[in-house]
């Protein structure tokens, strides 16, 4: 079984998902928990391994959730079985920590400027996840995740927290639309799309004749990427990245050079 856990754990971590593994220490009473179980959890709550099942299990869960979506690197926990209406009664205490918890990138698209954006993010520690629809273009990313998905099926397939960096960049204005729409609950730490001024500008009428507050619109990085003057999709991609860095690190657009 642990085994297994671990294999889950590494697979996911390997696809660019944080994974909580937590692991139960010590037990009192009649605990349905024993030292040394472990299970690993995701941000969307899939799990594989157990540490006793039933309503504890199901707080150590979403402990866990809590962790990967904070940004936490460990926690503790310790539950009393009587709290959860148990007649076992005993207690199970426990740590857990998050693992492939590296800043996580979602490309939604898996065009030119994905194929070039996709690498360059991985190079600089990202986590990288690229969803689309056209089960071909999945040859361009085998050193990323790769989600196939259509718009209705991303609330079933994409997970996004506050912590993720988006870019959208799909292959039409109304998947554009759809993909922004999707991800503006989330309010992710960056969220950018590609296109023109005459592109942004009708999208964003659309928003606002549906209600979105302005202070909301003026989150969204559209069009994307810092102004060097060039259509190449691979300084494009330079130009996202640049800037999806300087969100991230607080820095500035301006240059370092000491003289005009």
């Amino acid at each position: 079984m642990i085994h297994d856990t671990l294999q889950f754990a590494a697979q996911n971590t390997a696809q660019g998902n944080a994974v909580a593994l937590v692991t139960v220490t010590q037990t009192s009473g009649s605990s349905p928990a024993s030292p040394g179980q472990m299970i690993a959890v995701l941000a969307d709550g899939t799990s594989c391994g157990t540490v006793g099942g039933g309503a504890s299990e199901h707080r150590v869960v979403l402990q866990a959730q809590a962790a990967i979506q904070n940004g936490q690197a460990s926690f503790n926990f310790t539950f009393n079985h009587s709290d959860d209406d148990m007649v076992c009664g005993g207690s199970m205490a426990g740590f857990g920590t998050v693992v492939g918890a590296g800043p996580r990138l979602v490309i939604f698209g898996g065009g030119h400027i994905a194929q070039q954006l996709a690498p360059l993010a991985s190079r600089t520690g990202f986590a990288v996840t690229v969803v689309e629809d056209r089960p071909e273009l999945a040859e361009y990313f085998t050193g990323q995740q790769f989600v196939l998905a259509t718009p209705k099926e991303y609330p079933h397939k994409v997970a996004l927290t506050p912590g993720t960096y988006v870019v959208i960049c799909t292959r039409g204005h109304k998947c554009d639309d759809d993909a922004l729409q999707f991800c503006l609950p989330a309010r992710p730490a960056y969220l950018g799309m590609i296109g023109s001024k005459n592109k942004v500008n009708t999208l964003f009428n659309g928003l606002r004749a549906q209600g979105m507050p302005e202070e909301t619109l003026a989150n969204i990085y559209a069009p994307i990427g810092l102004d060097i003057a060039s259509s190449a999709p691979a300084e494009i991609a330079i130009s996202i990245m640049s800037e999806i860095l300087l969100v991230k690190n607080g820095g500035s657009p301006k240059h370092k050079k000491l003289l005009p």
